[in-house]
């Protein structure tokens, strides 16, 4: 029954993989390969936590002010989606 066709099966897979014993390796070794490479990559360049800026006027956007420019994340609040806006709504010169 059931039983018999199941063993049936798991022994015909165990002789494919006992006869194509590089491919399976690679299917063990390629995804700890990966793992390995996505940890090293967080290892070598981990996270930025910057400290949180002091409410000031930042006057008027200048195209001088946007040559060096870094933009960092901030939580969607209400504050900043009204900043966004007032940004987005700026007029800027062409070519920026």
């Amino acid at each position: 029954g059931v039983w018999r066709q199941t063993k049936a099966l798991l022994f015909k897979n165990c002789l494919i993989k006992c006869r194509t014993k590089k491919s399976s390796v690679q299917e063990v070794l390629f995804p700890l390969f990966f793992l390995f490479w996505l940890i090293l990559m967080s290892v070598m360049h981990p996270h930025r936590k910057y400290d949180e800026v002091a409410n000031a006027n930042l006057g008027t956007l200048d195209t001088s002010m946007l040559v060096n420019f870094v933009i960092g994340y901030t939580p969607p609040t209400r504050m900043a989606r009204e900043i966004m806006k007032k940004v987005a709504f700026d007029n800027f010169e062409d070519g920026i």
